[in-house]
């Protein structure tokens, strides 16, 4: 493949991977960040990016029914996010988002849940075969740096994450067809219990299993690629056992992403995409946004 072909289509493959779950619940709990992979024949990679998402559903109920409020909350993160080889098929990666909310002139901003991730390229397209795809599994580790919604006691506006150490596991393929890319993650994690008191709840929070499931595609042209993907998301429920005890409802959603790239050089490039979570999907006991995200990477070759 050649160079500018090669980074254009890393570069939103790289959009795609940590923007489409880290913007997912943009009112709630914003979601988990996949993990940075290295997904060509780089040795490392350092990524900053910047969102703005317009809540234009401020709430999906559990019986799926859509609620729009004349004030809309606005979700602008913010987030860096670095990978490097440590042999010729391992790699460990980092993602670190700083999440701001707005809502009736009320601003809450702070760190969100940071990842950590182990990654191995257990296919490997060192042949150029024409059918067999690369591929690279993960491990992620999530720590609870951000706080849930179900900790807020304003209404989920300073939530920056889902709050809860968990550790999952999942798999991405690519592979190029000449000028066109195309690419697939699948992705399983589990959350732990925690402990949490605050005026409104005292207890235990238990949730559960999650995962996503993404296809995407992209056209190389010279300098440019524009491309698509759509990705679907699920959380199992977040039940409470306390002084209050609840049982929670699954969240599930769809994003569908559109992006152009641009290689400014070999090392450098550009992305600006757009996402829509109100296209796709059944979604339930969530909200949905609209989001406009601005990326730019650097790589540094073998």
């Amino acid at each position: 493949m050649k160079p500018f072909l090669l980074l254009s289509f890393n570069v939103a493959l790289h959009f795609f991977l940590s923007t489409s779950e880290a913007f997912a619940a943009a009112c709630c709990g914003g979601g988990f960040a996949a993990p940075s992979i290295i997904s060509g024949d780089e040795k490392a990679q350092f990524t900053s990016s910047y969102s703005f998402t317009d809540v234009v559903i401020n709430t999906v109920d559990a019986r799926g029914i859509w609620r729009k409020w004349d004030e809309k909350q606005s979700v602008m993160v913010m987030q860096l996010e670095g990978a490097h080889l440590v042999s010729d098929r391992w790699q460990v990666g980092a993602v670190v988002p700083v999440i701001q909310r707005s809502y009736m002139g009320q601003q809450y901003s702070g760190l969100g849940d940071v990842s950590v991730s182990l990654g191995y390229e257990y296919l490997t397209d060192w042949d150029y075969n024409p059918l067999k795809p690369k591929g690279i599994g993960f491990l992620q580790l999530t720590l609870p740096t951000g706080k849930s919604r179900a900790e807020s006691e304003v209404g989920g506006l300073d939530s920056r994450g889902n709050g809860f150490w968990s550790i999952g596991a999942g798999t991405l393929l690519t592979k190029t067809l000449g000028a066109f890319d195309v690419f697939g993650l699948a992705s399983l994690r589990h959350s732990f219990a925690k402990d949490t008191t605050n005026s409104y709840l005292q207890g235990t929070l238990h949730p559960g299993w999650g995962g996503s499931l993404g296809i995407g595609a992209g056209y190389n042209l010279k300098a440019f690629r524009v491309g698509t993907s759509l990705t679907w998301f699920y959380e199992d429920p977040i039940d409470i056992d306390g002084t209050t005890s609840y049982m929670g409802s699954v969240e599930r959603y769809a994003t569908a992403m559109f992006s152009v790239s641009y290689l400014s050089s070999t090392q450098w490039a550009t992305t600006v995409s757009y996402l829509d979570q109100t296209l796709f999907g059944s979604p339930i006991n969530t909200s949905l946004g609209r989001t406009v995200s601005v990326l730019i990477q650097k790589k540094w070759n073998r």
